[in-house]
């Protein structure tokens, strides 16, 4: 276990829910042990919450627990409820059967030595907080302990309390203790973190130094308090071997061998501490209260006294004792039996084993809840790959996507030729292997043919093979895609381009059902499924004598457009943020997504190169992100992407014809003859505008214009004769 994944063993939170039942049973009863247990993702799915929480050889995550401390708090409405709850736990242990830490105890059977293994006992509990502690000379019946929470760990007041609760309970266990007092003379607990967990009802001001907690319903100062400089002192100390036999764990401050100690403290020590070898600063501050106060929340209320200190590298407790003897002083250790150092090693051995007994126990349950997330992975991968079936790997929740999807799967099923129209980029050859993938012939090959891509010269052995010796170059006997793709799926890309050669060629392969190798005589069988696609538009094409109208509708049974990206604009966020933790994970970034301003501009562009450009720039982006940056900011997009990020204005067409000069107008009706004229011009303007958006698709043009393929071509052929008609009939729509 590291610091980064900090956790704590249930015997903690096994004292806490017991005390909790034993003082507040109704309450209790209240407390949903299992909503807690979801705190930490991996311990969902355990069913008895309550009876984890309880074994003492269990550990959690840190989130649990502290999730439990808050609503022991609630429910007992003692924001002191740790620090009594672990009072309470060392007083049962008197007449329970003890565990191994508190037999461990009895067998010391002496407050300080058992104070000495502190470092033992910080391991025995948590995997987060540092132990450590050291004896004055000239104080006796007197143990020094600092406690550090290691990073990223940020104490509440609870962890605190439990600590000190803890160690008074311990101290308690030796039956020759009459008094226990432990104080804090310092806190690692930082004042905000204090003050937040009494919900909004504070905020904290800082100016040169002054700290003010003030209630914000009424702007009354509650607390006052200054930064105060840390400074390294030393310390005398009495020497002692260690109380194991292995060194402790690692120590928040070093034990030199002239017996002094070098310590973190304030600049005003405690009286105790006034014996000083040196003082050193350290350009550290904590903050000291000069007004104390009360916090509340509800029923939850603590005061803050002054002269407490907050914000220190740790917590430094004191804590005192008064034994049951006459004198008043500790029970001396000259003279006793060997059995005494003894006590000490066999000690060492069961701290060792307890150690180990811990480290297994943690182990185990990392395997454990590493099993719950193997499995949880697995059903979220089923679903994953169960929804790439459903849309084949295709993203978005638009509705003109959503239209295509619906098509997809009822023509799926069937064997009717499709062609798919869209412009470039926008995905027809991910939607042509959905069908596939939909059909019955999903279980046989999809074979790809990009059509322009392949000289025409070459096209026709690709597609059909060829015999050995048809042609130079042709050393053997070559099947082609119509044989490769046998019983499949045969996607023809860019249909548009083949030359009037191959259209011939392949009519007769849709009309008959069979084709011939180049060169060869026999007729071969083609049972494929045929889908075409392209971004031309074939009617213009026809009418231009480029394209076979038979062919055409021998491939035209059924057509599905692949809307553009900037027709299905609200897909934008969700299709950049796969591209980016897709690119993210190959690159083994830490990039989470997009900052809400890059998106915006991803928005405002119109993406004339459809998903594929959207796909590069978004790896663009994850290339150029620096190491350790985890969203996509503006910067690492391109510039004609920022230079989009200003939207057009509306267009007024009432402001923009008068902001015409009349003379120009003037000129522009005595040239067009009429109003109806000018009118017919700006029409065709616009005619002109949206064929060249639609990457020259007429069909597609005439659509969003609200008219028809018909009318738009006879607009074409009207405006293309050297004098425009002045006058043409209404328009069919």
């Amino acid at each position: 276990m590291t610091a980064l994944h900090p956790w704590i063993t249930c015997l903690q939170t096994g004292l806490l829910i017991r005390h909790l039942e034993t003082r507040y049973p109704n309450q209790a009863l209240q407390v949903d042990f299992q909503r807690i247990m979801g705190t930490a993702e991996s311990l969902q799915e355990i069913r008895d919450a309550k009876a984890f929480l309880t074994d003492s050889t269990n550990w959690i995550p840190l989130p649990v627990f502290k999730e439990l401390v808050k609503a022991c708090e609630l429910a007992s409405g003692e924001k002191d409820f740790t620090y009594h709850a672990a009072l309470s736990y060392y007083d049962t242990v008197k007449t329970e059967t003890p565990t191994l830490l508190e037999t461990i105890v009895i067998l010391l059977n002496n407050v300080e030595m058992v104070f000495r293994s502190i470092g033992d006992w910080a391991s025995a509990y948590t995997n987060y907080l540092q132990l450590q502690s050291f004896v004055c000379p000239d104080e006796p019946q007197t143990v020094h302990i600092l406690s550090k929470y290691l990073p990223p760990v940020d104490p509440v007041f609870g962890n605190l309390r439990l600590v000190q609760g803890n160690f008074e309970g311990i101290a308690r266990l030796d039956p020759s203790v009459h008094t226990v007092a432990c104080e804090e003379l310092y806190s690692q607990l930082r004042l905000e973190t204090l003050v937040s967990e009494f919900g909004d009802g504070y905020t904290i001001t800082s100016n040169e130094g002054r700290i003010s907690v003030v209630r914000r319903s009424s702007g009354e100062v509650v607390i006052t308090g200054r930064t105060i400089p840390l400074v390294e002192l030393s310390i005398p100390v009495r020497q002692e071997q260690p109380t194991t036999p292995d060194q402790p764990n690692e120590q928040m401050i070093a034990k030199p061998q002239d017996g002094a100690l070098p310590l973190w403290s304030i600049t005003e020590s405690p009286q105790s501490l006034t014996q000083l070898a040196s003082v050193q600063p350290t350009g550290s501050t904590a903050i000291r209260i000069e007004r104390g106060g009360v916090l509340t929340n509800g029923s939850l209320r603590t005061t803050v006294k002054p002269g407490a200190i907050y914000n220190a590298p740790y917590t430094h407790y004191r804590l005192s004792w008064r034994a049951k003897s006459d004198n008043g002083n500790s029970p001396s250790t000259a003279g006793q039996p060997p059995l005494f150092s003894d006590r000490r090693a066999f000690a060492g051995l069961l701290f060792s084993h307890l150690k180990n007994l811990q480290t297994t126990h943690r182990h185990t349950l990392t395997m454990l809840l590493r099993n719950v997330e193997l499995a949880q992975e697995n059903v979220e991968l089923r679903q994953e790959l169960s929804a790439q079936q459903e849309t084949g790997g295709i993203i978005g929740k638009s509705g003109p996507l959503q239209e295509l999807l619906s098509l997809i799967r009822t023509i799926a099923p069937s064997d009717t030729t499709v062609l798919i129209t869209g412009e470039t980029g926008t995905g027809k050859e991910l939607t042509a292997r959905l069908i596939h993938r939909l059909s019955r012939r999903k279980e046989r090959r999809f074979v790809a043919v990009n059509c322009g891509a392949i000289p025409e010269t070459l096209l026709e052995s690709e597609l059909f093979g060829h015999e050995k010796g048809s042609f130079t170059g042709a050393v053997a006997q070559k099947k082609g895609k119509f044989e490769l793709a046998e019983g499949g799926t045969l996607f023809l890309d860019e249909i548009g381009d083949i030359s009037p050669a191959i259209q011939v060629k392949l009519l007769r392969v849709l009309q008959e059902r069979e084709f011939q190798r180049v060169g060869g005589t026999t007729d071969l069988k083609a049972n494929v499924r045929l889908i075409a696609a392209t971004h031309r538009d074939l009617t213009s094409l026809i009418e231009q004598n480029q394209f076979r109208s038979d062919l055409f509708y021998r491939l035209n049974v059924i057509q599905l457009y692949v809307p553009a990206l900037r027709e299905r604009t609200e897909d934008i966020p969700e299709l950049a943020n796969h591209f980016v933790r897709s690119f993210a994970h190959k690159m083994e970034k830490l990039i989470a997504g997009l900052t809400p301003e890059a998106l915006q501009l991803c928005l405002a562009y119109k993406w004339p190169g459809n998903i594929r450009e959207l796909e590069n720039v978004m790896e663009r982006a994850v290339t150029l992100a620096p190491e350790g940056k985890k969203w996509i900011t503006p910067d690492l997009l391109p510039p004609v992407l920022r230079s989009a990020s200003q939207p057009a204005p509306s267009l007024d067409l009432t402001e923009f014809v008068d902001r015409i000069d009349w003379s120009t107008m003037q000129q522009s009706l005595e040239t067009r003859g009429s109003l109806t004229g000018l009118l017919n011009q700006l029409e065709w303007a616009i005619t002109r505008r949206a064929v060249m958006e639609y990457g020259g698709n007429k069909s597609r043009a005439a659509k969003v214009l609200g008219r028809t393929y018909r009318w738009l071509r006879k607009l074409e052929s009207e405006m293309s004769s050297s004098k425009p008609p002045t006058q043409r009939s209404t328009p069919d729509s």
